[in-house]
């Protein structure tokens, strides 16, 4: 691709479009919509590297935007830009829209820009995710981090075939992951020891292929966004949940995690926005001898 890159530009409010195309519209090709129905009509006639869509808007949200361009252009980085924290939307945003990132408004334009050539570069390297992965059953195991049996349960009665364990604390879950790398990780963020959102953005930063599911009764909007940016959390889904839920989700992580062993390109298209958790403090310590484990470096505990 040697043309000048696409942006798409979606928001209601016309004076925000204005200030972002003159902005932009020097180093890309950049396409503007006052609402979700024009920014699809767009994305069928035009090959956008990027879509960035306000939330707030009449008619059609944000995340239903980003949703329905994920089948018309799954090519296209997708960027949910909005001042409204609300947690159905941030939830939205990951299950349905599979967003990149997350930038609240009133955004920094460095940081804008930042995110966006970021989003260019990997939507331009990264292939096409409309070709289906090879056929091979999923392989991998599933590790359940949760101080309640039950998911552990359903999970392992759903895929018998497949290893599924489980830890209540992190360093068991560390020191098993260590044994038998999973291909998907079912966990809560609080757990005995505290939050484990930090070990979950190092994680994810170490090993793109591991697809993380979180099962949380947590409500801190600001938090969930850090996890979109920062740990790349492919599903979140609200405490109690519905075995039906957990179950189709367990899937899908499977056949995403299968996707991407088939094709490593894609895995650039979840890289984590740098996070600020230091690798010699005590999370980092933890998962810093995980790695090292893992590759063979020490013998498990």
């Amino acid at each position: 691709m040697n043309s000048k890159p696409i942006l798409l530009f979606v928001d209601d409010e016309e004076r925000i479009l204005r200030t972002l195309v003159m902005a932009f519209r020097s180093r890309y090709r950049v396409l503007s919509a006052s609402s979700g129905e024009q920014a699809l009509a767009l994305l069928r006639e035009h090959p956008v590297d990027v879509v960035i869509s306000d939330q707030r808007m009449p008619h059609m949200t944000g995340v239903e935007v980003l949703r329905q361009a994920r089948e018309i252009a799954p090519r296209a980085m997708r960027i949910l830009l909005t001042g409204y924290a609300e947690l159905a939307s941030i939830v939205g945003s990951i299950n349905e829209g599979e967003i990149f990132r997350y930038v609240q408004k009133p955004w920094r334009l460095d940081e804008l820009r930042d995110t966006i050539a970021e989003a260019v570069d990997i939507a331009r390297v990264a292939p096409d995710t409309t070709a289906a992965p090879a056929t091979a059953p999923a392989t991998g195991g599933i590790m359940v981090l949760d101080g309640d049996p039950a998911l552990h349960q359903l999970i392992r009665q759903a895929h018998p075939d497949l290893h599924v364990e489980l830890a209540d604390n992190l360093d068991l879950a560390l020191t098993r992951m260590a044994q038998q790398a999973p291909a998907v990780l079912v966990t809560d963020l609080q757990l005995p020891e505290g939050d484990i959102s930090d070990a979950l953005r190092l994680l994810k930063a170490s090993q793109p292929e591991l697809v993380t599911l979180v099962v949380t009764a947590f409500r801190d909007t600001g938090h969930l966004i850090r996890l979109i940016n920062q740990a790349q959390v492919y599903r979140v889904l609200p405490r109690p949940v519905s075995r039906n839920m957990l179950l189709r989700s367990v899937e899908s992580a499977l056949r995403h995690h299968q996707l991407l062993q088939n094709r490593p390109a894609l895995m650039r298209r979840h890289t984590v926005e740098a996070t600020p958790v230091a690798a010699d403090n005590d999370v980092g310590r933890r998962v810093r001898g995980y790695l090292d484990r893992l590759r063979g470096r020490t013998t498990p505990a």
